[in-house]
């Protein structure tokens, strides 16, 4: 698969649609609202622990455009990204360790057409190695060139999802936090930094 650069420049693309696009690249696609349980039944069943319900994911998917994303071979649901897309309150409430993850509030989450403050990587759940990289692939797309400017949060609940934040998405812990925060500092402002 051909990857194209994503322009991130707010004045030409706006955030939460360069973040799709760097998605699409890989081969994840934003679900259609018919897709959403069956998307939650897959993470259910390879992700341990508790998780958002397909209600909670349908409502934060259709808040902001970009809740969440899969990839489908041969018409077969194989993988499922989600990623709760945060407002100005919402990045706040991670960085205070009182963002709730299982049902995000509203005002913790992005309206369509706003600009998010911050990522929350809700989850990833795949059912083969192919599926797995394409999520991975958009992942990284999308924190690096899509939209740099952005922070991605989250918390590894699994092994499984320790070593996907820590080895291959580039997820570090933040400093202090005790509930096991981990990010991905904003891209542009490491290089402005290094600078």
């Amino acid at each position: 698969m051909e990857h194209r650069t994503i322009n991130a420049n707010a004045q030409t693309l706006h955030t939460i649609r360069a973040l799709r696009e760097a998605f699409v690249t890989c081969g994840a696609i934003p679900a259609w609202p018919e897709e959403i349980a069956e998307a939650h039944d897959l993470a259910a069943r390879l992700i341990e622990g508790k998780i958002a319900t397909a209600a909670t994911l349908a409502r934060v998917h259709a808040r902001t455009g970009a809740g969440v994303f899969v990839v489908r071979e041969e018409g077969l649901l194989t993988g499922v990204l989600a990623l709760v897309m945060l407002s100005d309150e919402g990045r706040e409430a991670v960085w205070r360790d009182e963002f709730d993850a299982i049902c995000p509030a509203d005002r913790h989450v992005v309206r369509r057409g706003g600009e998010p403050a911050a990522v929350y990587g809700w989850g990833v759940a795949a059912s083969n190695h192919e599926a797995a990289k394409k999520c991975i692939k958009g992942y990284l797309l999308a924190s690096r060139t899509a939209v740099p400017h952005l922070a991605f949060f989250g918390r590894p609940v699994t092994a499984a999802g320790r070593r996907l934040m820590f080895e291959s998405l580039g997820f570090t812990p933040v400093p202090g936090s005790t509930s096991g925060l981990t990010w991905i500092e904003p891209v542009a402002a490491r290089q402005s930094a290094a600078a």
